[in-house]
């Protein structure tokens, strides 16, 4: 089971990505095997991941996956997606 993602958690990646030599926020060499690291570890998307490894939405994805954390304690089932109008 993956790791719920908390502030420190996030904040501490973004500091270790700021260490890395500059290379334009390309996700290659370190930044990517440190991308890869926090989504195995929390369980976010790549998107995500690369995001908060940049500092953006930081508090909004812990936020997103706490939420997702109670919703899932209490047995409250996801929400379906909703039809679209033909």
């Amino acid at each position: 089971m993956a790791e719920l993602l908390t502030p420190s958690i996030a904040y501490a990646y973004n500091q270790k990505a700021k260490t890395l030599p500059y290379n334009g926020m390309q996700d290659i060499g370190e930044r990517r095997q440190l991308r890869q690291d926090l989504q195995e570890r929390c369980g976010i998307t790549e998107l995500e991941a690369i995001n908060i490894l940049n500092g953006f939405h930081i508090d909004t994805y812990c936020i997103k996956y706490l939420r997702k954390a109670r919703e899932a304690a209490e047995g409250t089932p996801e929400p379906t997606k909703k039809r679209r109008r033909r």
